[in-house]
């Protein structure tokens, strides 16, 4: 924590920030299977996208992998929140493993919608991040010669799908939703035909945080996302913050502040994405505020949503 962090005047607080009901599950889910079976119990990928959720797992015993091979058989072994293609369940079950797959069920529906058109004799437009484990899983359920991944509106205008008579476009779950709308709108203009599934890939949870943010946008001089750079929500929710003007900076925790963000400062906007600890958020409140810092809560949706635990947890 940064001694010199200048205290504010003001403090907005965003609502809905910080977990949302598929982190929460997997979060929940991993602790869990640590005290069932006790350390190690193996990670494939982070459980969510947040580094001190990493480390503190890490202490309690849990080792995160990016490759099955490295796991050894028989071995203990969750499934990350962002989804698996169907490869990985194949060496799960020939390794053997006690596995529980804490995929979210927001990301699973996709999942399905995938193989649902696709076996139905759609070509699908995939939304996401090249790279990220979400469309990994995903486009691994599908052929590949019946599934694009479109990172970009100039993108969509390039792309010669293998036939036009059936069309869709799905999308990755984390993704800011006026981006999106950007490339579906690309997409529509060339691809007339092109259908939208029956309910918008982006969650509940993502497009929140980000209406939240625009709200509190117009209250506040700089914007706070709590959130790691792997997180594509919360790198989102900084960039809707620069959308509406305002300066906006991404950090794990306090001791990432800096003195020259809040120069001629008088109110601060706070958020978190979904996969990041609500301590860490009063963390960075306690670093930015003394007694006689006003504190105020933006709540723009109160979220009730919950989720079973994954199957053989209770």
């Amino acid at each position: 924590m940064l001694k010199t962090t200048p205290k504010v005047e003001g403090i907005y607080l965003a609502g809905p920030r910080g977990f949302c009901a598929g982190v929460a599950r997997a979060v929940n889910a991993l602790d869990e299977v640590l005290k069932l079976h006790g350390a190690p119990v193996y990670a494939r990928h982070a459980i969510v996208h947040n580094r001190t959720i990493v480390e503190r797992f890490e202490k309690k015993g849990a080792i995160f992998v990016e490759e099955l091979n490295e796991i050894p058989d028989g071995a203990t072994v969750v499934f990350s929140a962002h989804g698996s293609p169907p490869n990985f369940f194949k060496t799960a079950k020939k390794k053997k493993f006690k596995l529980y797959d804490a995929t979210c069920p927001l990301v699973l529906k996709v999942h399905i919608e995938a193989k649902k058109y696709a076996s139905d004799g759609y070509f699908i437009f995939y939304v996401g991040h090249k790279g990220h484990p979400e469309p990994i899983g995903v486009m691994g359920n599908v052929p590949t010669e019946s599934i694009v991944l479109v990172e970009s509106a100039e993108e969509a205008r390039k792309i010669m799908p293998i036939q036009t008579e059936k069309l869709i476009v799905l999308t990755q779950t984390t993704l800011s939703f006026d981006d999106t709308k950007e490339i579906l709108n690309s997409l529509q203009e060339h691809f007339p035909t092109m259908i939208r599934p029956p309910a918008f890939d982006i969650c509940y949870a993502t497009q929140n945080r980000q209406v939240a943010v625009k709200a509190m946008a117009k209250e506040v001089d700089v914007v706070i996302v709590i959130g790691s750079p792997e997180s594509s929500n919360s790198v989102q929710l900084r960039e809707t913050a620069k959308k509406e003007g305002i300066p906006a900076y991404l950090i794990d925790g306090p001791d990432q502040l800096e003195q020259g963000w809040f120069r001629n400062v008088k109110n601060v906007g706070i958020t978190a994405g979904a996969s990041a600890p609500e301590d860490v958020v009063l963390d960075v409140v306690k670093a930015l505020s003394d007694e006689d810092t006003k504190m105020k809560e933006l709540i723009v949706k109160v979220e009730n949503v919950k989720f079973l635990p994954p199957t053989g947890l209770s």
